[in-house]
C-alpha cells in the first residue's frame, strides 16, 4: 500500500488523478468525483497539497 501511495504522489495530476488538501471545499470534491464518473474513472487522493505534493495530516514514521 505504501508503494502504491508513493507512486501516486510521484505522478502529476491529470484526467485520472487529482490531489485535494482536505475536504473543506466539498463542491470541488464533488465536481472531481462527478468528472471521474462521467469519464474513465480516476483516483482522488485527499491529504496531499496541490503543487508541492506535501502529505498533510499524517506524522512521518
Amino acid at each position: 500500500m505504501v508503494t502504491r501511495f508513493a507512486d501516486l504522489i510521484s505522478r502529476d495530476e491529470g484526467k485520472t488523478l487529482e490531489f485535494k488538501r482536505d475536504l473543506s471545499s466539498p463542491d470541488a470534491v464533488i465536481r472531481t468525483v462527478v468528472a471521474f464518473a462521467n469519464t474513465s474513472g480516476g483516483v482522488l487522493v485527499i491529504g496531499v497539497e496541490d503543487g508541492t505534493k506535501a502529505i498533510l495530516g499524517i506524522d512521518a514514521p
